[in-house]
């Protein structure tokens, strides 16, 4: 019986690795989100008549600022930030080749000298020597691929840690101009709030002449000096932006801000770019941070195979050479030794651990495709925001300008009726003020366009092609 027991699993063995090689080799291919692309996007340009710049991975130098480019140089040089990601895809590439280590077979030697003594009963002592020389190599087959699968998914996950560190390169040098387009902005506002500060205290000075010659109540004179002491309170709170504004730019850039200081542009002569979208469909390969988010996807498919391949036998080969002597250091004449092995090994019971493993492979993979999905949306939400925010900025600085042109109209106006006698002072200065204020508003509606440009070539990728990175 037991004969025929024994003939049977034989028989039936060949049947049953053959099974096992076919499960172990059928690999389902990397899921795909399931996302409808429009067309195009919800807003178009309302200026048709000007040509758009195509997105280069040199975006900044399209605001045609020479500070900017400086301090994006500096920032690729000695920005924390991206000498940090740098430092991760080192450390991701090294997890890949140890990965790819299991190429190669393993090579070990030894070697070993002693000496042993030892006492009978009958007091008599025997002493012994040994040296020994050996090598062995040994190589795991790699028969259902899950070593294969293993280095592909460290390969998937330099990819993504490489695909990471071009995203946070872009977010980086997206703040530094937003930073730098605040700075300007602020020191814009800042000489408008010293102006009206100083016709402030022009009109206090008629004000406090007037009261004198009884022209003038006290109310008139604490009304005034209220209004010249909230011009001087508004700023504080300007100078302190400006200040933390340039703080930050220093960190950024791995500067102290003890150290770092900036030279002022004109902000409303700064070249606003009309910027080409592109299609929805082309944004997957066009923005970094959805191909790490694909590579990550890749990388847990592998790991699903590899985990597969787990619960199958595992085959490896192994050879062996030594030599041995009797006396110490000496190994002539000594005894060689040589042999090899093939050892196939099958876990059959380990409480569910690789099968739940197999499982939440699985499971790990499902969450990351949603994840995919929803970093798609939410890309081309970005997108869509951005357009839409550039579009209304873009119509809000062309009704202000109107607004500053009125306002320079009004104040020509009011000095000619002054200088005619049909007017008083405090009528040219309250002109005066108003002027600077619409003008104030007008560096803000410049610092929103030009931060909405920022925004959408963030949200496009900057320049970023995802065949291009494959290919270096």
């Amino acid at each position: 019986m037991q004969f025929h027991l024994k003939a049977l699993v034989f028989k039936q063995l060949p049947l049953v690795i053959a099974s096992l090689f076919v499960a172990a080799c059928t690999s389902t291919a990397v899921p795909k989100p399931d996302v409808n692309y429009a067309g195009n996007y919800s807003v178009a340009s309302t200026q048709s008549d000007i040509e758009t710049i195509a997105v280069d991975s040199r975006w900044w130098k399209s605001f045609q600022s020479a500070a900017l480019n400086e301090l994006m140089q500096a920032a690729q040089q000695q920005s924390p930030d991206l000498l940090i990601s740098a430092e991760r895809v080192k450390q991701a590439e090294l997890q890949m080749r140890i990965a790819n280590a299991s190429l190669f077979p393993s090579l070990s030697a030894s070697a070993s000298s002693g000496e042993s003594r030892s006492t009978s009963d009958g007091g008599s002592n025997t002493r012994s020597e040994s040296t020994r020389v050996g090598a062995n190599i040994s190589y795991e087959v790699d028969l259902w691929g899950g070593i294969a699968a293993e280095r592909a998914s460290a390969k998937a996950g330099y990819d993504a840690t490489r695909y990471d560190q071009d995203a946070a390169t872009l977010s980086i040098k997206a703040a530094i101009a937003s930073g730098w387009f605040q700075w300007l902005a602020l020191q814009e506002r800042i000489a408008t709030a010293h102006k009206n500060i100083a016709i402030a205290e022009r009109v206090q000075k008629i004000v406090d002449a007037r009261y004198n010659n009884g022209a003038a109540t006290a109310a008139d004179v604490a009304q005034q000096k209220t209004n010249l002491l909230t011009q001087r309170s508004s700023l504080l709170p300007l100078e302190l932006q400006a200040r933390q504004t340039q703080s930050a730019l220093a960190i950024l850039l791995g500067k102290t801000p003890q150290e770092f200081s900036l030279a002022a542009e004109n902000l409303l002569a700064m070249q606003v770019p009309q910027i080409a979208a592109g299609t929805p469909a082309d944004l997957v390969a066009r923005r970094p941070d959805l191909a790490a988010s694909e590579a990550d996807l890749r990388a847990a498919n592998a790991n699903i195979h590899a985990a597969r391949a787990a619960l199958l036998p595992g085959i490896s080969f192994g050879a062996n050479a030594g030599k041995s002597a009797s006396e110490l250091f000496s190994l002539n004449p000594a005894t060689q030794t040589s042999g090899w092995t093939l050892s196939l090994a099958q876990t059959l019971f380990n409480g569910g651990r690789l099968v739940n493993q197999k499982r939440l492979t699985e499971a790990r993979q499902s969450e990351l495709l949603l994840q995919y999905h929803k970093a798609i949306l939410t890309a081309l939400q970005e997108v869509d925001n951005a357009l839409v925010t550039a579009d209304i900025s873009q119509r809000q600085e062309t009704s202000q300008q109107e607004i500053v042109a009125n306002a320079e109209r009004s104040l020509r106006l009011t000095e000619a009726r002054y200088r005619a006698g049909t007017d008083d002072l405090l009528s040219l200065l309250d002109a005066q003020r108003s002027l600077f204020q619409v003008q104030d508003s007008l560096v803000q509606q410049r610092l929103s366009r030009l931060n909405a440009a920022v925004d959408l070539y963030k949200a496009l990728g900057g320049g970023w092609q995802l065949a291009q990175q494959d290919t270096e």
